[in-house]
C-alpha cells in the first residue's frame, strides 16, 4: 500500500492531527499573538501553568504566571523574533521559583505567519529538564568532590604531594614571564624526632602531631599562601606575591610558633619542633628540579645546625 493510499485510508485531517499533538505531546506547545497573549496551548502547557484546560490560558501573558524577570526576558525574545524573523533555538531557560526551587527547560521559540506571511506572534516548544539537571549538578558535585580528594592528604586535610608538584609546574610558568621583579618562595619542612614521637607514643599519637602542625600552618598563613604534606613527616608551603624578607620573617616565625606550641600526647605536654629550608623561584633559573635541590640543601643545614630553625 502506497503512502498516499494509506492517509486516504485513515481519512486523516488537520483537526486530528492538531488535537493529538495537543492532548498527547509530552512537550509544553504554545502560539502567541504579537502582545506575547496565549491564543492556542496543549494540554502539558496548561498543567504546567497550573490551569485545568488550555482554553483558560487564551488571552494571558507569561506574566500572569512567572516571576516579572522571567516573563520580562521571554517578551523581549518573541519581540526580537518578531522583528527579525529568526527563531531562538535550543536555549536554556532557567527559572528561579524561590531560593530552595528552580526549574530548568530546553525551549526553541518561532515566528508565527498568517496565510499571507507576515508574523502575527510567535509559537514555541519546550520540554522540563529539570530532573536531568539535577542529575548533571550532582555528578558535577561528585567530580569535583573526587577531584579535591584527589589532591588532598587524608590524614592533615592538606594538599598532597601529587599537587604539590602540580602547583609548582603551574607557578613556575606564571612567574618566569614575569617583568615586575615578583616572585614565589619555597618553605620546606621536616618534624625533628619524628621516629622518637612514634616510638615512646605510637603511630596514633604520631599522627596527632602531624595533624595539630597542619593547622597551625593553615592558621597562619596567608589566604594566597597554600600548604601541603609531602611525605610521612614532611611539609611544603608555597608562598606567593613574597620577597626574601617576607618569607624569612613568616618561616621563623611558624617555625616558633610550632616550638612554643606544646601538643598534649597521652596526657603529657610534648614539645615538637621543625626543620626548615627556604628559597625564592628565580625566573632565570625556572629549573623545578634545582628549586626543590635547592630548598632540601637548606633544610639538611637546619637539621645540621641543631634543628628547630631556618635556613635560607
Amino acid at each position: 500500500m502506497s503512502d498516499k493510499n494509506f492517509w486516504e485510508k485513515m481519512q486523516i485531517n488537520d483537526m486530528l492531527v492538531i488535537d493529538t499533538i495537543r492532548r498527547h505531546s509530552f512537550d509544553t506547545i504554545y502560539f502567541k499573538d504579537k502582545d506575547s497573549k496565549f491564543i492556542w496551548n496543549n494540554y502539558v502547557h496548561a498543567k504546567q501553568l497550573g490551569v485545568e484546560k488550555p482554553d483558560d490560558l487564551i488571552g494571558k501573558t507569561d506574566m500572569d504566571f512567572f516571576p516579572a524577570e522571567f516573563a520580562a526576558k521571554a517578551r523581549e525574545a518573541e519581540l526580537e523574533i518578531m522583528r527579525t524573523g529568526t527563531p531562538l533555538l535550543n536555549i536554556l531557560e532557567e527559572l528561579v521559583i524561590d531560593e530552595d526551587t528552580v526549574k530548568y527547560y530546553y525551549a526553541s521559540k518561532y515566528p508565527l505567519y498568517d496565510k499571507n506571511d507576515q508574523i502575527v506572534g510567535t509559537w514555541g516548544i519546550s520540554r522540563d529538564i529539570t530532573e536531568q539537571k539535577k542529575l548533571e549538578k550532582e555528578l558535577e558535585r561528585s567530580y569535583h568532590k573526587m577531584e579535591r580528594l584527589a589532591r588532598v592528604d587524608d590524614l592533615s586535610g592538606l594538599y598532597n604531594r601529587r599537587y604539590f608538584y602540580e602547583t609548582l609546574e603551574k607557578y613556575a610558568s606564571l612567574y618566569e614571564r614575569r617583568t615586575d621583579g615578583s616572585t614565589f618562595a619555597l618553605l620546606v619542612c621536616d618534624v625533628d624526632d619524628m621516629t622518637h614521637v612514634n616510638d615512646i607514643y605510637g603511630q596514633q599519637n604520631g599522627d596527632l602531631v602531624l595533624k595539630s602542625l597542619a593547622e597551625l600552618f593553615l592558621e597562619n598563613v596567608r589566604k594566597e599562601d597554600t600548604c601541603f604534606r609531602t611525605g610521612g613527616d614532611e611539609f611544603a608551603l608555597v608562598l606567593l606575591d613574597t620577597d626574601k624578607i617576607s618569607a624569612v620573617g613568616l618561616a621563623k616565625k611558624l617555625v616558633e610558633l610550632i616550638a612554643n606550641e606544646p601538643i598534649i600526647l597521652d596526657g603529657k605536654r610534648e614539645k615538637v619542633t621543625v626543620s626548615a629550608g627556604l628559597v625564592l623561584f628565580e625566573n632565570s633559573n625556572p629549573d623545578l628540579s634545582d628549586l626543590l635541590s635547592r630548598a632540601e640543601r637548606k633544610l639538611n643545614k637546619s637539621k645540621r645546625e641543631g634543628k628547630n630553625k631556618v635556613s635560607f
